[in-house]
Order: C-alpha cells, then sequence, then structure tokens
C-alpha cells in the first residue's frame, strides 16, 4: 500500500510554524471568527482532540482534495499521530496534555473509512468551519493553532530555586566543573559558556545567539559558534571547542574576524593550561603573533571562573537553566542521553549541596 505522504506533511507544517512560535518569529493570524473557532477546538478536555483539531486543520492544507469527513488515510503511525505527538512532547508543549498518540486514543482504529468526522460531535464544527473556509484562512489557522501550542510551553528547570549559601562562588565552580566533563559532543560546553554571556550580557542590554555545535559556521552565515549584538549590529564573537585539532583552524579565525569587521575574536577551549604551545604568555605570543590579529585564547576552566565570581546565586542559577533550555531545544540539540547526563550530574551535585 503506498504510503499517504500528506499526512506527515501537514505534521512538519504545524511543526515548522510551532518553532516559528516558540521562536518567537512573526506569524499570519486568521480573523477573530476564525481564531474563536480553534479556541472552541483547543477548549475541549481531551488532549487528543485538541491535537486532532491541528492536525486536521492542517491536512486541510496540504490536501486540497479533502472531503472535509473522512479521516486521513495514514494517520496513525510514525508518520501521523505519533509523530506530531512525539514532536509536541519534546518540545514540552503541553496544550495536548502529553498524549503520544491522539489517533489511537480516539479509537480511530482498522477501517477509518467507517468514521464520518462531519457527524461525530467532538470535530463535526471544526471541519464545517474548514469546509467553508478559504485556503487562506485554513493556512492562517494552522499557524494560530501554532502560536497557542507555543504559550503553553513548560520547559522543566534543572536547578531549583536553591539559597545563596548554596550556590557559592566555591560551590558553583565545582557543579561547572562537574558538567564541563560531560561527554555530549561539546553541547554542553558550547551552551553553558552562551548561557553565563547570556545571563550576564542582558544586564548592558547586549543579545546573545548560538546555534548548533555540529553546524558549519559558514553554513549558518556567524561569525562564531556564540555571538554577542548591540542594537542588532555584531559586537564580538566566540568559538567554543574542546577539540584539540582547533589550532589547525587558526587562520580560519582571522579570516572570520576579517569578513565580519570584528578587531577582536575569542576561542574557548579545553586544556589551554596545560599546552605547551599555549601555557604560558611567552609560547601564546609566539603562537599567536603570526596570525596578525588581536585573537583571545582562554582556558574554558578559566573562563567559567570568572563568570561565576561575577554573577549572583541567581544568575548562576538562570545560567544553569539556560544551558538545560538549550539542550532541550530541539533546533540546538534535543538529545535525550544529553540532556538526561546533565540532569543527572545536577542532581548529584544538589545531593552533596543542600
Amino acid at each position: 500500500m503506498v504510503r499517504n505522504t500528506r499526512v506527515e506533511e501537514a505534521v512538519q507544517l504545524v511543526l515548522g510554524d510551532l518553532d516559528n512560535a516558540i521562536a518567537e518569529n512573526p506569524l499570519n493570524y486568521p480573523s477573530t471568527e476564525a481564531r474563536r473557532k480553534c479556541d472552541d477546538a483547543l477548549s475541549h478536555r481531551s488532549g487528543s482532540v485538541r491535537l486532532a483539531s491541528i492536525f486536521l486543520t492542517a491536512y486541510s492544507v496540504i490536501d486540497t482534495g479533502w472531503d472535509f469527513k473522512s479521516i486521513p488515510i495514514g494517520i496513525r503511525g510514525q508518520y501521523g499521530d505519533k509523530l506530531l505527538s512525539e514532536n509536541f512532547n519534546r518540545r514540552n508543549v503541553t496544550i495536548h496534555k502529553s498524549i503520544t498518540a491522539f489517533g489511537e486514543n480516539l479509537g480511530w482504529k482498522g477501517n477509518v473509512t467507517r468514521f464520518d468526522l462531519s457527524t461525530d460531535e467532538r470535530f463535526s464544527s471544526l471541519v464545517a468551519y474548514l469546509a467553508n473556509a478559504s485556503a487562506e484562512t485554513r493556512r492562517k489557522m494552522v499557524s494560530y493553532f501554532a502560536a497557542t501550542s507555543a504559550i503553553s510551553v513548560f520547559v522543566p528547570q534543572a536547578l531549583p530555586a536553591v539559597s545563596p549559601d548554596v550556590l557559592t562562588f566555591a560551590r558553583a565552580k565545582n557543579l561547572f566543573n562537574m558538567l564541563l566533563k560531560l561527554r555530549t559532543e561539546g553541547h554542553v560546553q558550547q551552551f553553558l559558556i552562551a548561557a553565563l554571556l547570556k545571563i550576564h550580557r542582558d544586564r548592558h542590554g547586549l543579545e546573545v545567539r548560538t546555534h548548533h555545535p555540529h553546524a558549519s559556521d559558514t553554513f549558518d552565515e556567524t561569525a562564531g559558534d556564540i555571538e554577542e549584538f548591540h542594537a542588532g549590529e555584531l559586537n564580538a564573537a566566540y568559538e567554543v571547542t574542546v577539540r584539540p585539532d582547533w589550532k589547525n583552524r587558526i587562520s580560519d579565525f582571522r579570516a572570520k574576524m576579517d569578513n565580519y569587521g570584528l578587531t577582536k575574536y575569542v576561542i574557548i577551549a579545553s586544556d589551554v593550561n596545560s599546552d605547551d604551545k599555549l601555557s604560558s604568555p611567552e609560547e601564546l605570543l609566539r603562537f599567536v603573533e603570526p596570525i596578525g590579529r588581536d585573537i583571545a585564547i582562554v582556558d574554558i576552566i578559566d573562563f567559567v571562573a570568572v563568570f561565576l565570581a561575577e554573577l549572583s546565586a541567581k544568575e548562576i542559577r538562570d545560567s544553569v537553566n539556560a544551558c538545560y533550555t538549550m539542550l532541550m531545544n530541539c533546533d540546538l540539540c534535543g538529545r535525550s542521553d544529553f540532556i538526561q547526563a546533565y540532569r543527572g550530574v545536577v542532581d548529584a551535585w544538589l545531593d552533596t549541596a543542600i
């Protein structure tokens, strides 16, 4: 049997709008009447009905020949209800009450042609409205559903509120050193630095952005793993690395500086203090002087220590949780093994700290 690819296309349509809404990118919304129809669907007590309503609206956009009565063939399984449910759960959306397969929960099993949505009181009002709505209105309704779903996102915190005497400099340094030792292909290390910078730079109205650790800076058109902006203009760029081969790419950083008009570039790397070519001021000078640019090379342990000395206990906690949020962000990471490892370290540290 040929798979109904329009089912997955509908799912991806919803997820695309959801990710844009979570990122606070502007979306086009429908009329008041259409929004109220969406709100009615989302007011149903069943999370499965809510998510099915979102899916059916998206499907009406993708399948222009749909009759607004029959349940789409292929709605069950890895390309349909499970795919949508699981991705809502991965993004910590709660509007659907964290169900895992709305089609299964609604009883859409076996021969789905025997179901008629137009006579199902759970969906009849919505599908009747969709049938009479324009294609543009239905498309905007998908965006509205996504925006409303994004509002329901709840990201669990890795580190709960603790008293300042628990997050002293020494204790916080112990926690961060434990986190930096995690083997996460550089994700935790980059996100911890980005989190510290973000929390600190918020004081001064600066914006800090980061991207997926495995994404190429060139492909993403970024100046580094982490970028800092002032009034929309690039202010600084940082490379965060736990790999020993970064020194072979030192000329690449000079090219980035020239390309983006940066007067200084900061490389935050592991094991700088134990590197024969970098640990002493004299050796560091010999290493960077031929480059002809102001490149700062800092051991990641030193960088973290300076920020922990500067930040308040609350800001340190915010940094730990900001890193956790980045790990849970599907565009940046989303890997459950990294998330669990991070949470495990924080929990173990907390057991000894309180």
